[in-house]
C-alpha cells in the first residue's frame, strides 16, 4: 500500500495530493496574511512609539538646556556680576562662577570681558587667555546662544576636564571607522549670554557648559520615561548611552555605517531597523546641530528587536501546527475518496490493456450511474468500434501491400528501361557526333557558312543529348545501388583548376570573371565523380550569371570536412523552389532552363554523388542577387 501511495503516476496519488493542496492552501494563505498583518502592525506600533519617544528625548535635552540658560541669563542681571565684569574683579568672578556651576549641572563657567579675554573661571585661576572665540564673538555682538556645541581639546585642557571627556574608541561589527583611537573633545550643552551695563552696552559675556561625555543623567532620564535605550553621539561616537555591551555601557563604540550615512552625510532623520553595537534594534536617530546649523552628532532612542521576533516566531509555530493537523485530516479523507474513484478506473485500465494486446472482444461491467458508469459504457462502445475498424484495416493493409509491390516492380522496370534506352542511344549518338565533327573539321570537304552554322547547332544538341543520357545512366546506377566508387587521394585545388580550364571558353564567351580561392587540401574520394560535381556547379554558375557577371569559388577546411562554395550573381531561386531543385527532372523555370541547356538532372546527380561520399549539399539564394551552392565533404572516407 505505501508503494502505491508514493507512485506519483497513479490517479489515486494525484487525488490525495490535490486534496492535501486544497486543505493546506487556505491555511497557508491565512498564515501568511496573519503573519504579515501582525508583523506590519507590530512594526508600525513599535516605530510610532520610537518616533514619539524621540520627541520626548528631544524635549528632555531641551529642558536641561533651558535650565542652564535660565541660570546664566538671570546672573547677567545681577549688579554684582555687572560690577565685577566692569572692574574685571577676578576673585569675585571666580566665586560667582563657582556658585553658578554648583547650582546647575554645568562642568565649567567662564566670564569674558568686552574683548573676549577670560576674566574669571570656575575651575582655576587662569585669566587673560581666549577660548571658544567664534562663539564668544557672537555673544559680544549681543547674540544669546543656547545650543549643543563641540568643546575643543584646548578649552578642555584649560578647564581641567581631560579625564571627564576622554573616551577610548572601540570598533564594533558593521560600524564606521575612525582614524583615531581616543576622543579628547567634548560635546556640551552651552549657554552663552552677553552681559550689558545699565546703558545696554555689551561689556562682556558669561558661558556655562554642561559636558555630555560620560554623563548619563539625560540618557537615563529618557529611558526612565520612555522605556527605550538612549544615546548621545559626538559625530558617530557614543559618548553617553545606556546601551549595554558585555554588561557595561557601550561608551566609545561607533554607529553603524548605514545610519551614519543617512543622518550625518544626508542630514536626515533615520527611522527603522539598525544594528546597534552587537544586536538589531528598532530605532530613531535625530541629527544634533550646533548654533551654526552644522550637524555635530546624533540623538538616538531604540528598543531591541528580539521580543518582537520571538512573538512572530511563536505565531509561525502555531500556524505550522494547525497546518500539520489539516494535512493529516486531508490525507485521511483523500484516501477514502480516492479509493471510491480509482477502483472502477482500474477496471477500465485492465480492459484497455487487454484490447491493446488484441483481445478486441473484451468488455467492462457497468456498476454505477454516475460519470464513471457513463465512461464504462463509452469504453465498451469504443471497444466495439475498434474491433470493427481493426477488421477493416486488416483488409486495407493487404490491398496496400499488393499496390506497393506492384509500384515497386513498375519502378524497377522504369529504371531498367531508362538504362537500356540510354545505353542504346549512346552508341549511335557517339557515331553521329563523330561524323558531324569530321564534317566540321573539313575532313569531308569545305563548308560554306550556312552549312557550318547548321552543323555546329546539331553538334551542340548532340552534346546536350549525350550529357542527358550520361546523367540518366548515372541516376539509374545510383538507384540500383550499382554506382562504383574508386576512392583515391584528390587535391581539391587541382580538381577545381582542371574544371576551370575546361570551362574557360564558356566564361570568356560571357565575359564572366572567376574569383577562385581554394586551399591546398587533399581529400579522399572518386576523382571523376568529384570533378563531375564541380563541373556541374561551376558550369551552372557561369550559365546563369549575366554578361560581365562574376562567379566566386571557395574551398576551405572546416573541422574534419572540406567546405566548397560556388557563388553566382544570377537571377536567384524563389524560396518556395529551394527544397525541390535537387529532385530528378525538376527545373525552377522550365523555359529559361531549356534556353540554358539544362535537363533538370545535373543537381540530382550531384546530390547523389555527394551523399555517396557521406557529404551534404545545399543552396542559399536571394531573388535578383544570386545563389550560393554549398558542398560539405569528409576529408577521410570510412573504409
Amino acid at each position: 500500500m505505501p508503494t502505491k501511495i508514493l507512485n506519483f503516476k497513479k490517479l489515486r496519488t494525484k487525488l490525495i495530493i490535490l486534496s492535501i493542496i486544497i486543505a493546506i492552501i487556505p491555511v497557508l494563505i491565512l498564515g501568511v496574511v496573519s503573519t504579515n498583518t501582525i508583523t506590519d502592525t507590530m512594526n508600525e506600533h513599535a516605530q510610532q512609539k520610537i518616533t514619539n519617544d524621540l520627541k520626548v528625548a528631544e524635549s528632555i535635552v531641551g529642558k536641561n538646556l533651558k535650565i542652564l540658560s535660565v541660570v546664566t541669563t538671570e546672573s547677567t542681571n545681577l549688579e554684582d556680576v555687572i560690577y565685577a565684569v566692569k572692574t574685571k574683579n577676578h576673585t569675585k568672578l571666580k566665586r560667582i562662577s563657582s556658585i553658578i556651576k554648583n547650582s546647575t549641572n554645568a562642568d565649567f563657567v567662564t566670564f569674558f570681558d568686552d574683548r573676549g579675554n577670560v576674566i574669571g573661571r570656575s575651575n582655576n585661576d587662569l585669566i587673560g587667555d581666549k577660548e571658544l572665540q567664534s562663539l564668544v564673538k557672537k555673544a559680544l555682538f549681543g547674540e544669546e546662544i543656547n545650543s549643543i556645541e563641540i568643546i575643543d581639546e584646548d578649552t578642555i585642557k584649560k578647564e581641567n576636564l581631560e579625564d571627564t571627556v576622554k573616551i577610548n574608541i572601540i570598533n564594533t561589527p558593521k560600524s564606521i571607522e575612525l582614524n583615531k583611537t581616543i576622543e579628547k573633545r567634548g560635546m556640551a550643552l552651552v549657554s552663552l549670554v552677553p552681559i550689558r551695563d545699565n546703558n545696554g552696552h555689551v561689556i562682556g559675556a558669561i558661558l556655562a557648559a554642561d559636558i555630555l561625555n560620560k554623563d548619563y543623567r539625560i540618557v537615563d532620564e529618557i529611558k526612565n520615561i520612555t522605556g527605550d535605550t538612549a544615546t548621545i553621539f559626538l559625530g558617530g561616537l557614543r559618548i553617553s548611552t545606556n546601551v549595554q555591551e558585555n554588561g557595561k555601557r557601550a561608551i566609545g563604540t561607533l554607529v553603524s555605517k548605514e545610519v551614519y550615512d543617512e543622518v550625518i552625510n544626508n542630514r536626515s532623520t533615520y527611522y527603522g531597523r539598525a544594528f546597534v553595537v552587537n544586536d538589531w534594534y528598532i530605532t530613531a536617530y535625530e541629527p544634533i546641530k550646533n548654533s551654526n546649523g552644522e550637524i555635530i552628532g546624533m540623538l538616538y532612542v531604540g528598543t531591541p528587536e528580539k521580543p518582537f521576533m520571538a512573538l512572530l516566531n511563536y505565531i509561525k509555530k502555531q500556524i505550522f501546527v494547525v497546518g500539520v493537523i489539516g494535512l493529516l485530516v486531508a490525507w485521511g479523507l483523500a484516501l477514502l475518496i480516492s479509493k471510491s474513484i480509482t477502483k472502477p478506473i482500474e477496471k477500465l485500465k485492465e480492459g484497455a490493456e487487454k484490447i491493446s494486446k488484441g483481445e478486441y472482444d473484451c468488455r467492462v461491467k457497468v456498476e454505477s450511474n454516475d460519470e464513471l458508469g457513463e465512461l464504462a459504457m463509452a469504453f465498451n462502445k469504443m471497444a466495439e468500434e475498434i474491433r470493427t475498424t481493426h477488421e477493416k484495416l486488416k483488409k486495407h493493409a493487404k490491398e496496400l501491400e499488393k499496390s506497393y509491390n506492384e509500384l515497386k516492380e513498375l519502378d524497377r522496370l522504369k529504371s531498367e528501361i531508362i538504362a537500356i534506352v540510354s545505353h542504346e542511344l549512346r552508341t549511335p549518338l557517339t557515331s553521329i557526333k563523330g561524323y558531324v565533327e569530321l564534317v566540321l573539321d573539313g575532313t569531308m570537304g569545305p563548308l560554306n557558312e550556312s552549312q557550318r552554322k547548321c552543323l555546329e547547332i546539331a553538334n551542340e544538341n548532340i552534346n546536350r543529348l549525350k550529357r542527358l543520357i550520361e546523367s540518366m545512366l548515372d541516376l539509374s546506377k545510383i538507384e540500383r545501388g550499382e554506382l562504383e566508387m574508386r576512392i583515391e587521394k584528390i587535391n581539391l585545388r587541382d580538381s577545381v583548376d582542371k574544371v576551370l580550364n575546361t570551362l574557360k571558353p564558356l566564361a570568356s564567351g560571357k565575359n564572366v570573371s572567376i574569383d577562385c580561392n581554394v586551399e591546398d587540401i587533399t581529400i579522399e574520394g572518386d576523382e571523376d565523380k568529384i570533378d563531375q560535381v564541380l563541373m556541374n556547379l561551376i558550369e551552372n554558375a557561369i550559365k546563369y550569371s549575366p554578361i560581365n557577371g562574376k562567379v566566386k569559388i571557395e574551398g576551405f577546411r572546416e573541422g574534419d570536412y572540406v567546405h566548397i562554395k560556388v557563388t553566382d550573381n544570377g537571377p536567384g531561386i524563389p524560396k518556395k523552389e529551394i527544397n525541390k531543385i535537387f529532385d530528378k527532372f525538376y527545373q525552377v523555370d522550365s523555359s529559361t532552363k531549356r534556353k540554358k541547356g539544362g535537363s533538370g538532372l545535373g543537381l540530382a546527380v550531384c546530390k547523389s554523388i555527394v551523399e555517396a561520399h557521406n557529404g551534404s549539399i545545399w543552396v542559399e539564394s536571394k531573388l535578383g542577387k544570386g545563389s550560393t551552392f554549398h558542398v560539405l565533404l569528409p576529408i577521410r572516407q570510412n573504409k
